[in-house]
């Protein structure tokens, strides 16, 4: 009743009705919002910033001065300053029983020179100069590669035929004490001086051990080949070298068919029991030849399942291994006939130590180390 009312007071004209048009009001507050979005945003960048310069305050330069490696803050004061040959820096020294305080150092700079020594029939000396404290140390290694390409007539033919970019070998220190450096590391946390001479040496030809093996195993070829005998029940044989930290790859070629799972290849982190079988090993990470099927006392760490069937090994075939260890773990590779199957494990325990295991099943089985250590 009361609408019927209020249409005629509108129909006589009593009433005038004005109809406005919300466009405008709903264009203004969607400004608004978008004004007060633009502005949190500037606000969480500018703190960002804030996060970074306070982070930057808080920042730790590593140098290298003739009183050995120094941590620099890297604070206002210090970025004002130039790098010069004498210098005042509040600074932490390494170790940490060092000298601490506010002190004059000389010749503060991030680079330094070594040099490298190896001992391939004839004993040279390279001399690399201005190599980052801050790069790793295997990245130093190879300026060796570059200077052989630039100067050949300087670098010893031995060496031209052990030194390149797939050798494996290994760095020793000589200061203070004889210690085996990680390539992996860069030179200050290797605590390599300036001017230190390095000793390059190649990795030890892998070998099976004659101690830590089944007793059906028999060794021969100066423990490069193993051979199973007797009994068809799976026993283990370890290599006589393991690794700890770096980069290392080695070969296995198969003298018979690896049918039935008498074949299984792959790293251990201890020297187990004689007799241990494979579903029983501590630490053991291996493939199945025969199935192409991963195997290790930790399911957990495994990274795929599987791998294809269809790239089963046989006779002759060659399995490569490759180890590496990184900051986050330890990954290992399975290779056929130098041909990358992928990764298989990942962020293993890089705080243990890993030994070449083979599991030989079926009498008769026959496997034999490669004399080849390069990489692929």
């Amino acid at each position: 009743m009361f609408g019927d009312f209020l249409n005629e007071l509108i129909n006589i004209g009593k009433i005038k009705v004005e109809i406005k048009d919300n466009k405008e009001e709903k264009e203004k507050e969607k400004e608004k919002e978008e004004k007060k979005e633009e502005k949190k945003e500037e606000k969480k960048e500018e703190k960002k910033e804030e996060k970074k310069q306070e982070n930057k305050k808080d920042e730790i330069d590593i140098y290298y001065s003739t009183y050995g490696y120094i941590k620099i803050e890297n604070s206002e004061e210090n970025k004002n300053n130039q790098m010069l040959k004498f210098a005042q820096y509040k600074i932490n020294c390494i170790p940490e029983n060092s000298l601490k305080g506010t002190i004059y150092y000389k010749n503060i700079r991030k680079e330094i020179n070594i040099q490298i020594k190896t001992f391939f029939n004839e004993r040279a000396t390279y001399p690399l100069e201005k190599i980052s404290i801050s790069s790793p140390l295997y990245l130093a290694i190879e300026k060796i590669f570059t200077q052989k390409k630039e100067n050949q007539n300087k670098i010893s033919e031995k060496d031209l035929e052990h030194i390149t970019s797939k050798s494996q070998y290994r760095i020793f220190s000589c200061h203070k004490q004889i210690k085996e450096l990680d390539i992996s590391l860069c030179i200050y946390e290797n605590e390599i001086q300036d001017n230190e001479i390095l000793l390059y040496l190649p990795i030890k030809e892998l070998s099976f051990s004659q101690y830590i093996k089944g007793s059906s195993i028999q060794i021969s070829q100066k423990g490069k080949i193993a051979s199973k005998i007797n009994t068809d029940s799976p026993q283990y044989i370890l290599g006589d070298l393991y690794y700890s930290f770096g980069k290392h790859y080695f070969e296995i070629i198969l003298l018979t068919e690896p049918i039935a799972a008498s074949v299984i290849i792959g790293v251990a982190t201890k020297r187990n029991q004689k007799n241990k079988y494979s579903y029983d090993i501590n630490n053991f990470y291996g493939l199945i030849l025969s199935d192409m099927i991963l195997i290790s006392s930790e399911r957990g760490k495994q990274l795929k399942k599987d791998y294809n069937k269809k790239e089963a090994f046989g006779i002759n075939d060659i399995v490569g291994i490759l180890v590496e260890f990184k900051k986050e773990g330890v990954d290992i590779y399975f290779y056929k006939n130098k041909i990358c199957l992928g990764l298989a494990y990942s962020k293993l325990n890089k705080e243990n130590v890993y030994y070449p295991a083979v599991s030989l099943g079926i009498a008769g089985s026959k496997i034999q180390i490669s004399n080849k250590i390069d990489f692929p």
